[in-house]
């Protein structure tokens, strides 16, 4: 059901978040976005990872007289959200494609009763008719749309099955649609809202900068030197957690062991490994203060470790905004920490060779992406405001780089 604009009822807002969440208040940044939900409006909402965009959709649901329906893209963040969720006496469930049938049960029935509640689905499960069907018929609240880039060709995620949304929304009768992400550039924040089909959305991008990371690059001669440099890194983050992303399952593999031998209790992870192992070894990382865990970008969606003091890539990614939002995952309780990328000699052939496998109408596109990754790796200024200006913000005083440090 599609909530009565209005005045929004933030008092009512911030008693559910006092009393479910047990937070006196909205961080900044996430009132406004909950107002606007209240009302109903269509959001666009960029905040960077740790800034809280699950409650700004969360208290909205709770406020409603019927459910609201979360897109998401990975079954371990699905439940992960619904686990949290439950703990709260919050009404979740997620329908994926490893539940039970009493989960799917549960789920279904959250779906299509009255009240409010949050079920969690894949992309995937949008165009499947008789889940069309069903939610048409639910008249639900909202479709909340969890890492958002998700949908474009020009972010660094792509996902075709992501495309479905937007038919899918008009197909259960147009609810109001709120998609979120970490990190957007303009072009690709144009591109979300036209592929969602967003009316006159209400816009709120957060500044990417925080202070409270660190950024360095630095040079390896070969994958040997590498693999010293992040033993070096892993040692000396202090006493939080450390997240080393690598491009490749062997290498996440390779280099977890690599650390183990040096004492550190490395795990790897990677979409190579079974469910249950993939499950394991992201309890093992979240539940140990200083975890340390190798992985491919397969890992790190909705991952709530506050205490990462170092986030490390092995190789450059394809796109800043994935490693932005990947080194992002450091610091989120705002202590400062390390994000640290460690250049290969073949990390530009390997890209280039990506991006010649794509079709012809995003090679451009791809390779703007890179270029914008490759002038960060290779900048003689300042980081903070390289990163800055790729995503279209006023560029900040540094609070802390690789390269304003040697001044």
């Amino acid at each position: 059901m599609i909530p009565s604009r209005g005045e929004p009822d933030l008092a009512a807002a911030v008693s559910v978040l006092r009393e479910r969440f047990g937070h006196s208040g909205f961080r900044p940044g996430q009132g406004p976005i909950a107002a606007a939900m209240l009302v109903g409006r269509d959001v666009l909402a960029v905040l960077p990872t740790g800034a809280g965009k699950s409650v700004c959709y969360q208290v909205p649901a709770l406020l409603a007289s019927r459910p609201t329906l979360v897109v998401s893209p990975l079954i371990a963040l699905m439940e992960d959200q619904v686990t949290v969720l439950r703990r709260k006496g919050i009404p979740a469930a997620a329908l994926t494609s490893i539940a039970p049938s009493s989960e799917r049960r549960l789920a279904e029935g959250l779906l299509t009763g009255r009240g409010p509640a949050l079920v969690y689905a894949a992309p995937e499960r949008l165009v499947l008719p008789a889940f069309r069907e069903s939610v048409a018929q639910a008249q639900i609240t909202r479709v909340v749309v969890d890492e958002a880039h998700c949908i474009s060709e020009w972010g660094h995620d792509f996902r075709p099955s992501y495309r479905a949304i937007g038919a899918f929304v008009q197909a259960v009768g147009g609810p109001p649609v709120a998609a979120f992400t970490a990190t957007a550039t303009p072009a690709t924040r144009a591109n979300i809202a036209r592929q969602l089909g967003l009316r006159n959305p209400a816009s709120f991008v957060a500044p990417v900068d925080r202070p409270n990371l660190r950024w360095e690059v630095v040079r390896a001669r070969c994958a040997s030197g590498a693999t010293r440099l992040l033993g070096e890194a892993v040692r000396r983050r202090g006493t939080g957690a450390a997240l080393v992303y690598v491009p490749t399952r062997a290498l996440a593999a390779g280099l977890a062991a690599a650390l183990r031998r040096q004492g550190q209790p490395a795990i790897a992870y990677h979409a190579g490994l079974s469910p249950a192992r993939r499950a394991a070894a992201q309890h093992a990382f979240l539940s140990d203060p200083r975890g340390v865990v190798c992985a491919t970008c397969a890992f790190g969606m909705g991952i709530d470790h506050p205490h990462v003091r170092l986030v490390a890539h092995l190789g450059m990614p394809g796109a800043l905004e994935a490693y932005v939002q990947e080194a992002g995952r450091a610091g989120r309780d705002g202590v400062p920490s390390r994000c640290l990328l460690v250049r290969l000699p073949t990390d530009l052939r390997l890209h280039r060779g990506r991006v010649r496998e794509l079709p012809r109408g995003v090679r451009g596109f791809a390779r703007r992406r890179l270029a914008g990754m490759r002038a960060y790796a290779a900048e003689r200024r300042c980081r903070r405001r390289a990163i800055a200006a790729y995503f279209g913000e006023n560029p900040p005083s540094c609070a802390g780089c690789d390269l304003c440090d040697r001044r």
